[in-house]
């Protein structure tokens, strides 16, 4: 018995520092006109965050979060982003966060309006544990109303995992941990000094979690505040 019990307390362990639910950013963070080549776009915003599994937490959808990003402009038409999050309320005993890598292929339909492609890949972290992975793309329409102010619209799909083999869920049944989102994106953009800008952005979708067996609408609002290092002419 007593070579058992180390395993058995490990075990415990394991199970209960498994995070109960992953929290991830559907946000876009589009500055109000396109990033060229060789600009460094800068980014952060606090927003209310999808909760992957939120009957686990008492029926919150959402939770009250920060994030960051930095985008590189490699081409007028093509930029690339790395994305961070983080759990600013602290729901659970480690810190639950998340980074993502963000690509943006702009497609100019007109002087002031454009169409984009965001392709999008991520992580989900509980401490040191990586607790989810994800990959989705939106598209998006971008129009300048004028030389400050633009706002956009499109949407999008997400898909997010724990891993690829079946677990057992409260029902006793054997599935795969994942869940898929249908997105939506709406954003308006105001350039109020040069290279600064402030940003609203709502992102309603609807979350199907295949594990738990539920589905969701949520609404995912940010404010952000971003500073593009623009080349000179």
């Amino acid at each position: 018995m007593k070579k058992l019990t180390l395993p058995v307390l490990l075990a415990m362990l394991l199970l209960w520092s498994c995070s109960k639910s992953m929290l991830y950013s559907p946000s876009l963070n589009l500055s109000n006109k396109p990033l060229k080549e060789k600009e460094l776009d800068l980014q952060g915003g606090a927003e209310l965050m999808p909760e992957a599994r939120t009957e686990i937490l008492g029926g919150n959808k959402t939770t009250f979060g920060v994030s960051g990003q930095v985008g590189y402009g490699f081409s007028d038409k093509f930029s690339l982003g790395v994305k961070g999050w983080i759990d600013a309320q602290g729901r659970e005993d480690a810190a639950r966060f998340g980074v993502a890598l963000q690509g943006v292929v702009t497609r100019m339909t007109g002087p002031t309006k454009r169409l984009l492609l965001v392709p999008r890949i991520g992580l989900a972290f509980w401490g040191d544990q990586i607790t989810g992975y994800g990959l989705g793309s939106s598209a998006v329409f971008q129009k300048e109303l004028s030389d400050q102010t633009a706002w956009h619209f499109g949407a999008g799909f997400a898909w997010g995992f724990r891993y690829l083999n079946e677990d057992t869920n409260a029902a006793g049944e054997n599935k795969i941990p994942m869940g898929l989102g249908l997105l939506g994106h709406i954003g308006f953009t105001w350039g109020f000094a040069p290279g600064l800008r402030l940003s609203v952005e709502a992102t309603p979708l609807y979350q199907i979690n295949t594990f738990d067996k539920n589905q969701q609408f949520i609404v995912s609002p940010q404010l952000g505040l971003g500073y593009t290092f623009r080349r000179e002419n």
